[in-house]
């Protein structure tokens, strides 16, 4: 069972209109650290055990990162579908949050059959993707029926039409403006288009805007000069590039998708409204993408050559993965196949640094007079939909 520890965020308002929060963590930030004298494949093996969280995209991390440390060769095949099986994940979370959080929210139970028509599907692709459970080991190789994942893909887009959107994803795909999203949220069908509506009815739409920084690219280089640095401990418990925090979400990734832009500028800014529409810009692509990276294994890269292992230096790897909750890091250093450095930087950490996105927003949530709790309940899961936490209002 994973160790995940939790945030604790306390919001206070000032007599003045201005609100002030206080982020603490229980996250264990060091817990890789824990396979330091282990061989490299009982720590890939291991690690997604550890962190039950995203396990898939941890998993992928951590055989890229060694398999780049030991200047081991992946092929195409492999690193599309371990690219799959991370999107498969990011879609389950983000339909999980949307069954889960999205009725609570809204005064509704949550129902467990909604939960179990999201799980079904995404056991099967997992399934049908690695049958022999090795893609993720240190040089995996895919082998899996591809018409058989493309089915359990089909499955996911009707799904995601019927209990997300209300419509097939060809219609909501030409919905690319704030006016657009504000005409499809009057159908109240779905718990997504009933949130919408609530958030636009109560005048919710720019709460917890604030300016934010998204973490650009970063060179493996780079990134694995802090991540296993001397710094090391300081750089994943607060991260910075270029002296500021960044912002690695569902939003920075959609950010320039037509109708997150269209509703950032008539919501005044990234505020819960523009969160929301990132997620379900994110959900609403991801059936697509997914089928097409196993199309094209087949169509174009069929027999082509390994991909080069890149090695920052002999012995080091990095790997750099976009999970549900954003951009995921494992820095490794291997000698003579055993482990001697294991760094893991989470996008929690990123989000909800001390100056970062997430303060910032619930900064602003703070200083309202009213549903601050709720608002500040939502925008926490519309920033990070994996992410424990604990919320005070004071």
């Amino acid at each position: 069972m994973g160790i995940e520890g939790r945030l604790m965020i306390d919001l206070r308002h000032s007599g003045d209109g201005t609100g002030r929060i206080a982020i603490t963590s229980s996250r264990p930030l060091g817990l890789a650290r824990a396979f330091v004298g282990r061989s490299a494949d009982e720590a890939v093996l291991m690690l997604p055990m550890l962190f039950n969280v995203c396990a898939m995209a941890q998993g992928a991390a951590a055989a890229q990162a060694c398999e780049r440390a030991l200047g081991i060769e992946s092929d195409k095949t492999t690193d599309a579908v371990r690219r799959v099986l991370v999107l498969a994940e990011t879609l389950r979370e983000h339909l999980i949050r949307t069954v889960l959080d999205w009725p609570r929210f809204l005064g509704f139970e949550a129902g467990q059959s909604e939960m179990l028509a999201v799980m079904r599907p995404y056991e099967k692709l997992r399934r049908s993707l690695d049958p022999e459970r090795r893609v993720l080991a240190i040089g995996g190789r895919a082998r899996f029926d591809p018409a058989s994942v493309l089915e359990a893909i089909e499955v996911l887009a009707q799904l995601v039409e019927a209990i997300i959107f209300g419509e097939s994803l060809d219609a909501w795909r030409t919905r690319q403006s704030a006016e657009a999203l504000t005409d499809w949220s009057e159908e109240c069908a779905t718990p997504s288009q009933r949130l919408v509506r609530t958030v636009l009815n109560r005048g919710w739409a720019e709460a917890g805007r604030a300016t934010t920084q998204f973490l650009p690219h970063i060179e493996d280089g780079d990134l694995s000069a802090l991540l296993l640095g001397d710094s090391a401990a300081t750089f994943v418990a607060e991260p910075t590039w270029g002296g500021r925090p960044h912002e690695t979400s569902a939003l920075s990734r959609q950010a320039d998708t037509a109708l997150v832009r269209d509703v950032a500028r008539m919501s005044g800014g990234n505020g819960l409204l523009t969160r929301i529409a990132a997620r379900l810009v994110e959900v609403g692509c991801l059936p697509g993408v997914m089928r097409g990276l196993v199309e094209g294994v087949f169509r174009n890269e069929a027999g082509q050559p390994p991909t080069p292992a890149a090695r920052e230096r002999c012995g080091r790897g990095l790997a750099q993965v976009e999970a549900a909750r954003g951009r995921l890091v494992h820095g490794v250093a291997i000698e003579d196949g055993i482990v001697r450095r294991y760094e893991v930087l989470a996008p929690t950490e990123w989000n909800f640094h001390a100056d970062g996105a997430a303060a910032h927003g619930l900064a602003e949530i703070a200083g309202r007079q009213q549903d601050a709790r709720e608002i500040a309940d939502l925008f926490v899961t519309a920033v990070d939909p994996c992410v424990g936490y604990e919320l005070r209002v004071h």
